[in-house]
């Protein structure tokens, strides 16, 4: 006997986003890949909100590049962290990247797998939304900082208010 397999539109949209507010996520992990030109890595950290009666987790994706150090920070800073060494030359994320199953190399970012004090911390992030080619996808609109005193401890920072120029 002979069937089909039969969808219901709605699902094949996929998952719709969440409405713009604000919102506690949870950091679960990075997955990192090389940008498109090559000469910078996309962290791709995997967050998911926590807590809410609707959406709970939901995926939020937000595109951490290591050009863009501030946006590093700014993200550290929500989960109530600092940067490692934030008042040195060179600021690092805490933490390190590790091998995956005892093969680490640096070149293949498949293997790298993140350690660190970000791991099941919560933060507080402002999503918005943003029309895309027609299509209406989730943003990241500001991390919300939660270090303690941050504003007078680290005077030199300042935070993006508006990471998404294009929210509506």
């Amino acid at each position: 006997m002979a069937f089909q397999m039969r969808y219901n539109k709605e699902e094949l949209k996929g998952q719709q986003p969440v409405p713009a507010g604000l919102y506690t996520v949870v950091f679960v992990g990075f997955k990192p890949k090389m940008s498109k030109s090559g000469d910078t890595v996309n962290l791709n950290p995997i967050v998911k909100i926590t807590g809410h009666p609707d959406y709970s987790n939901r995926n939020v994706f937000t595109s951490l590049n290591s050009s863009i150090p501030q946006f590093i920070q700014d993200f550290c800073h929500s989960f109530g962290l600092e940067m490692e060494d934030q008042m040195g030359e060179e600021p690092t994320l805490p933490g390190v990247f590790d091998a995956d199953k005892g093969i680490f190399k640096e070149d293949d970012l498949s293997t790298w797998r993140y350690a660190g004090p970000l791991t099941a911390q919560t933060a507080q992030w402002e999503l918005g939304l943003r029309d895309y080619q027609g299509t209406m996808q989730q943003s990241v609109r500001k991390f919300i900082c939660k270090v303690p005193d941050c504003v007078h401890r680290f005077p030199f920072i300042k935070h993006s208010n508006d990471m998404d120029k294009k929210s509506s």
